[in-house]
C-alpha cells in the first residue's frame, strides 16, 4: 500500500516506511521523521519553480514531473543535480515491489488538504504499470 502525508501530519506505526520527497530537507524536521530522504522523488528546481510562479498549470506540471521520473532529464546535471540517474524507473519499480508487502508513505512540505501536491502524483503513478 503506499498512502501519502505532509509533514504537518504526525507520524503513526501505519505509515510503515516513511519516505520523505522533497527536493530540500524539510526545516524544522530532524532524520528520526523519516527511514529515508529521496530528493530524486522530487520535482526538478526548474519545475518547481514554473509551478510556484504560475508560469505552468498543474496539469503541465503533473505531465513534465512524470517524464522526469520515467524518462529523466536531459542536462541533468543543472535542472536537478541530485537525479543520479535518467530516470527513475527502475527505482519506482522498486517500491511498486516493496508496498506489495509494507506499506509506505509519501511525505512533502504541502499542507494536509493540499489540492496539487506532487506527494499525490507520484502515488497515482506508483498505482500504474511503470
Amino acid at each position: 500500500m503506499i498512502k501519502t502525508k505532509s509533514t504537518e501530519e504526525p507520524a503513526s506505526t501505519r505509515d510503515g516506511l516513511r519516505l520523505f520527497i522533497t527536493r530540500y530537507w524539510p526545516r524544522g524536521h530532524n532524520k528520526e521523521e523519516c527511514d529515508e530522504w529521496l530528493p530524486c522523488l522530487a520535482p526538478s528546481q526548474e519545475l518547481l519553480a514554473q509551478i510556484s510562479t504560475d508560469e505552468i498549470t498543474w496539469g503541465a506540471f503533473e505531465r513534465a514531473y512524470k517524464t522526469e521520473m520515467l524518462k529523466g532529464i536531459a542536462d541533468e546535471s543543472s535542472k536537478n543535480p541530485r537525479m543520479q540517474n535518467l530516470g527513475q524507473k527502475y527505482f519506482l519499480r522498486l517500491l511498486k515491489r516493496i508496498a506489495c508487502d509494507k506499506t509506505i508513505t509519501l511525505i512533502c512540505t504541502c499542507p494536509p488538504n493540499a489540492k496539487h501536491c506532487h506527494r499525490y502524483t507520484l502515488q497515482k503513478l506508483l498505482s500504474k504499470p511503470i
